[in-house]
């Protein structure tokens, strides 16, 4: 799910870690040239700033070059971005070495052999790549399946028309409004269904990411109704083609020569969500070393008053509104009932040394373990028990929405005051409203601001 969501928009953090990669070509084919002149991998200084040079070089100009937001495969794109780059890499390096007057520091073979040895290696990557890439699209690993709703004919044109090789959405199934009432084959093979039949089925039996409305004339009367019926999942919804009476300026995107207007898409994506990712495994490993001998204590004292089991799991839905096992230390006492029920002020089911897990939450410390899964953040909104999702969805309109990104040991709500039960009139929409703004306004900043406040608000906020 990590790689799906990292690439759901572009492959741009694939295209980074490929050139990243082929900058330590670089370094291994001027090393290996060395070795064939010298008979030694060490490098002399001299060599090796010249080497970093002719790598930085590369990578500057490949950043600078780069304007495709896919990968795309074949030796012809390798002669059109690689090799060229390459060339003029070294070309550039040339006309620094002779304006330095350098040239006499380097040996000739060597260099030549660098740069035979960097274009057989540059190919024979671009192949692995390749080979790599369509594994994970066949994979699914990084494939976003579609939901395709608009008009027949607008459909058939868009299913013939959608370059699959520059793209890895693939339309998976659609919903034709002009043919709701017979099932039209006519459609490359692609299953189609009818507006009445249950959406949570559909999307969930084909792993739907996205759904695509076509945006014109004949699908206007249906546009208002779909955009409300599927804001109450927590799925991107787009308009493609927007060429409607509505002015679309601001919030366009493009895919595969298609315009969309992304009427609802998750910010999490791209490289500041990988670096949230590995911020996330990092700290929350860090966190169960240092934290382990207060977990361990605990799990002591819960044993002595109240026996086994220590830990307590329960079902809470997570991103795409998915379901996920979360951990936690045990508080309550273990005759109570295992039906949800929200733990409020004075509760007699809370144990005596629970009070103090509750007070400092140590209770959510075991929750590193869902984060160094990857089914969970460090921040993010909280996760919720399935049925007080359920009925939550139920009493506030798009409450799905909240489930757009993964859950969090803490959040925007958490840090403002909004923590613990949510039995009040209200308390539950207010911490939604915040959840929201955290996803629409979310960057690796403002995860850090959280982080920082949350040591205070644990510290000194009263909570039941």
């Amino acid at each position: 799910m990590i790689f799906e969501k990292t690439f759901q928009r572009d492959d741009k953090v694939f295209l980074l870690f490929y050139h990243i990669f082929l900058g330590g070509i670089l370094y291994f084919s001027s090393i290996l040239s060395y070795y064939l002149r010298n008979n030694t991998w060490s490098l002399p200084e001299r060599y090796f700033e010249g080497t970093l040079l002719t790598i930085v070089v590369f990578l500057v100009l490949s950043f600078l070059s780069n304007k495709e937001k896919r990968y795309i495969k074949g030796t012809s794109q390798w002669l059109r971005v690689e090799f060229l780059l390459l060339i003029q890499a070294f070309v550039f390096i040339i006309l620094i070495t002779v304006l330095l007057k350098t040239t006499i520091n380097y040996s000739r073979i060597w260099f030549f052999t660098f740069i035979l040895i960097s274009f057989t290696l540059f190919l024979i990557s671009k192949v692995f790549f390749d080979y790599f890439y369509a594994g994970l699209v066949k994979s699914n690993t990084i494939q976003r399946n579609v939901l395709l709703i608009g008009d027949s004919v607008s459909c058939q044109d868009i299913i013939k028309k959608f370059p699959r090789k520059l793209s890895n959405s693939v339309i998976k199934c659609l919903i034709v409004t002009d043919h709701l009432d017979k099932k039209d084959t006519n459609y490359y093979g692609i299953p189609s269904f009818s507006l009445n039949e249950n959406f949570g089925q559909i999307l969930n039996h084909h792993s739907i990411g996205q759904v695509w409305i076509i945006s014109n004339v004949k699908t206007q009367s249906y546009i208002e109704k779909l955009i409300d019926k599927f804001l109450n999942f927590s799925i991107d919804c787009r308009l493609i083609q927007p060429e409607s009476k509505f002015k679309f300026i601001e919030g366009l995107d493009s895919e595969a020569g298609f315009d969309f207007y992304n009427v609802s898409f998750s910010p999490f994506h791209g490289t500041s969500f990988l670096i949230k990712n590995l911020m996330d495994r990092f700290l929350s490993f860090l966190a169960l070393i240092i934290l382990s001998p207060i977990i361990i204590i605990f799990s002591i004292l819960i044993v002595i008053e109240d026996g086994f089991p220590i830990f307590f799991t329960q079902k809470r839905t997570g991103w795409d509104g998915k379901s996920f096992n979360i951990y936690k230390l045990r508080s309550l006492s273990k005759s109570s009932s295992s039906k949800f029920k929200q733990v409020v002020a004075g509760d007699k089911r809370v144990l005596i040394i629970g009070k103090i897990i509750r007070r400092l939450s140590i209770d959510e410390l075991p929750q590193f373990f869902n984060v160094l899964k990857g089914e969970m953040s460090m921040v993010g909104p909280r996760p919720h028990p399935e049925d007080l999702t359920k009925h939550s969805n139920l009493e506030i309109r798009n409450f799905m929405q909240r489930h757009k990104c993964l859950p969090g040991l803490t959040g925007w709500a958490q840090v403002n005051g909004l923590r613990g039960p949510t039995q009040e009139k209200g308390s539950m929409d207010k911490r939604f409203q915040y959840d929201l703004y955290y996803i629409k306004n979310w960057n690796l900043m403002l995860d850090v601001y959280i982080l920082i406040r949350t040591i205070f608000v644990v510290l000194f906020q009263r909570v039941d």
